[in-house]
C-alpha cells in the first residue's frame, strides 16, 4: 500500500491569525525581526491599497536566502535555518502569519523568485538579482491604516541599529532602556520617560509584546538568553514559569511600585548608636525632647516626678495626664506605663495603665544611592546642619506621637534613608531588620544637571510643611503596624489611621515646636 500524506488545506492557514492576540502586529513584529536576523543595514515596508485589498511589500539588504533556505526551511513547516544561534527567531510558525494565511505571497532574494497561496508554490531562478529579500503579500480587505499604526508602534518601542522606511518615511528605532532597576531572574527591568502607562517586553532590543501599566513612565523588560528558552512559539508571551514571574511582577508594579522597581543592590548601612551619636553633632533623645506639660502640678500616677503630657484619649472627650521617661535613661525614652485620667477640671479620678512606646537613641543612615551623603545629612560630620536637626527633631517626635495616639505598644529608632530620586523614590520608609524598627525619613531629591549630568542632593522637605509631615508619619505608621503592602487592606486602615489624626490634629503641634 503507497504510503499517502496528510494534505493541507488553505482553511488551516487562515486561522493561524487567531494565535496572535494581534495578527497586525505580529505580522510586523515577524517582518522587521526576520530583516534584523539576516543582518539587514535598510529596511523598507509599504502598505497599499489595490482594489479593496492590503498588498504589503517589505524590502530588506540583508543576507540573500539561497534555494536550500528557501524550500527546506521557510516554506517547509516548523522548520528554520535560525535554530537561535545569535538570532531572534528560530521557532519555525511565523511563516504562517507572514505567507501562508494571505490570499497571495511571492518572495524574492538573490535570482531566486516564489509565487505561491496557501501550501501550493512555484519557485524559479534566473531572475532579476535583488540583494536582499523583497517579500509581497496581498491580504483581502483594507487593513492598510492598522498595519502601518502597528509599525510605527513597533519601532517606537524597538532599540535597533536599521533605517527603517515606512510608506516613504524614516522612522527612528532608538527606545532606550533607560535605568536599569531589578532583575527578574528572565530579564532585567529598566525604566525611562519616554512613555507613560506602558511595560514594553523586548529581546536583543526588538519589542515581542506590551503590557498597560499604572505607571507615569515607562517600564522595559529586557529578556536574558534564547526566544526559546523563554518565549511561547507565537512570541506573544513567556513560558512556564516565567509567565507567572511576569503576571506577579505586574501585580506587584500596580500594588507598591517602589518594592516592584527596587534595585537589587544591597543597601548601605551607617549605624550610630546612642552613645557615638552623644559625641557628634545629634544625640536622638536630646533632640527629639519632652513634650512641656500644660499642667504642672497634676502628679503621675507612678509617683515619679517626670514632665507630662497633655492630651485627649481615644474617645476625644477625656484629658490624659501622661508621664513620659526622664531623659536621663539614655537607653530609650517614650510613654511611661501608668497615666492618670481627669475630668475637665483636671481632678484625678482613675489610674490606669498606658502601654510603652519607646524611642531609642540610635539613629541610621540608609543610602539606596552610589552617591556620597553630603555631610550637613550626616551626623558623623561636623557639618551637620541645623535644618537636618530639626528635621531629625520632627521626625522623631511624628513618629512617636502616633504610637501615643493609637496606644500602640513598641520599641523603635529613626533615620535617614537616601535613594536615586527617580520613580522609585519614596519620601519615607519603615523597616523591620538588623537595626530593629526603624522609621526612616528620605530628607533629599537627587537632581542631574542636564548639562554635565552630575547628580547632587537637594532638599526635600521645608520645615513648615506641617500637614505634609503628618501625612507621611502617619502613612509609614500603618506600616510599622504590619501592613506592608500598598493593597486595599492597607488602604483601608490608613484612612482610619488619618480620620483619627486629623481629628487630634492638635497633638502634633508640639512636634514642631
Amino acid at each position: 500500500m503507497a504510503a499517502r500524506q496528510i494534505t493541507i488545506g488553505p482553511e488551516f492557514f487562515a486561522k493561524s491569525r487567531n494565535d496572535y492576540d494581534n495578527w497586525r502586529w505580529a505580522l510586523v513584529r515577524e517582518f522587521f525581526q526576520n530583516s534584523i536576523d539576516c543582518s539587514s543595514r535598510n529596511i523598507r515596508l509599504d502598505v497599499k491599497l489595490v482594489d479593496g485589498n492590503t498588498v504589503v511589500e517589505v524590502a530588506n539588504d540583508g543576507t540573500p536566502m539561497t534555494e536550500d533556505v528557501l524550500t527546506g526551511k521557510l516554506l517547509s513547516l516548523g522548520g528554520s535555518g535560525k535554530n537561535f544561534d545569535g538570532t531572534t527567531g528560530g521557532f519555525g510558525k511565523a511563516k504562517e502569519i507572514l505567507y501562508f494565511c494571505h490570499s497571495r505571497y511571492e518572495i524574492c532574494s538573490a535570482d531566486l523568485r516564489v509565487e505561491g497561496s496557501g501550501a501550493s508554490y512555484d519557485i524559479t531562478s534566473d531572475n532579476e538579482y535583488v540583494d536582499g529579500t523583497l517579500s509581497t503579500i496581498a491580504i483581502e480587505g483594507d487593513h492598510v491604516d492598522d498595519i502601518v499604526a502597528q509599525a510605527r508602534v513597533f519601532l517606537k518601542y524597538a532599540q535597533v541599529d536599521c533605517k527603517f522606511i515606512i510608506n516613504g518615511e524614516q522612522v527612528v528605532a532608538a527606545l532606550r532602556k533607560g535605568q536599569p532597576r531589578r532583575n527578574l531572574g528572565f530579564g532585567t527591568v529598566y525604566t525611562n520617560r519616554s512613555h507613560s502607562y506602558i511595560m514594553v517586553v523586548r529581546i536583543n532590543g526588538i519589542p515581542m509584546f506590551t503590557y498597560p501599566t499604572g505607571l507615569d513612565r515607562c517600564v522595559v523588560v529586557e529578556l536574558h538568553g534564547a526566544s526559546n528558552e523563554v518565549l511561547t512559539s507565537n512570541r506573544d508571551g513567556l513560558v512556564y514559569p516565567y509567565k507567572g514571574n511576569l503576571s506577579d511582577f505586574i501585580t506587584e508594579l500596580s500594588v507598591d511600585k517602589r518594592s516592584a522597581l527596587r534595585k537589587a543592590a544591597v543597601p548601605r548601612y551607617v549605624h550610630y548608636s546612642g552613645s557615638k551619636l552623644s559625641n557628634y553633632r545629634v544625640n536622638v533623645a536630646e533632640v527629639v525632647g519632652s513634650q512641656p506639660s500644660l499642667d504642672s502640678n497634676v502628679a503621675c500616677a507612678s509617683g515619679d516626678a517626670a514632665p507630662l503630657i497633655d492630651g485627649v484619649d481615644v474617645d476625644g472627650n477625656r484629658v490624659i495626664h501622661a508621664a513620659i521617661e526622664q531623659q536621663s535613661t539614655t537607653d530609650h525614652w517614650g510613654g511611661a506605663p501608668s497615666f492618670a485620667v481627669g475630668d475637665a477640671d483636671g481632678d484625678t479620678t482613675a489610674v490606669a495603665h498606658r502601654k510603652v512606646v519607646t524611642l531609642g537613641t540610635d539613629f541610621v543612615l540608609k543610602n539606596d544611592t552610589d552617591l556620597r551623603v553630603p555631610g550637613h545629612f550626616d551626623p558623623g560630620s561636623a557639618q551637620f546642619s541645623s535644618y537636618s536637626s530639626k528635621l531629625v527633631r520632627i521626625w522623631g517626635r511624628l513618629v512617636l506621637e502616633m504610637h501615643r495616639l493609637f496606644d500602640h505598644e513598641a520599641s523603635f529608632s529613626i533615620g535617614f534613608l537616601f535613594d536615586d530620586g527617580s520613580i522609585s523614590s519614596t519620601e519615607a520608609s519603615y523597616e523591620q531588620g538588623d537595626y530593629g524598627k526603624v522609621y526612616y525619613l528620605n530628607p533629599a531629591v537627587v537632581v542631574e544637571q542636564r548639562a554635565s549630568y552630575s547628580k547632587s542632593f537637594k532638599k526635600r522637605f521645608k520645615l513648615t510643611e506641617r500637614d505634609r509631615l503628618i501625612a507621611i508619619a502617619a502613612h509609614e505608621f500603618v506600616h510599622g503596624l504590619g501592613f506592608g503592602w500598598h493593597d486595599e487592606r492597607y488602604a483601608n486602615q490608613l484612612t482610619d489611621v488619618l480620620a483619627k489624626v486629623m481629628k487630634h490634629r492638635k497633638r502634633f503641634n508640639w512636634c514642631f515646636a
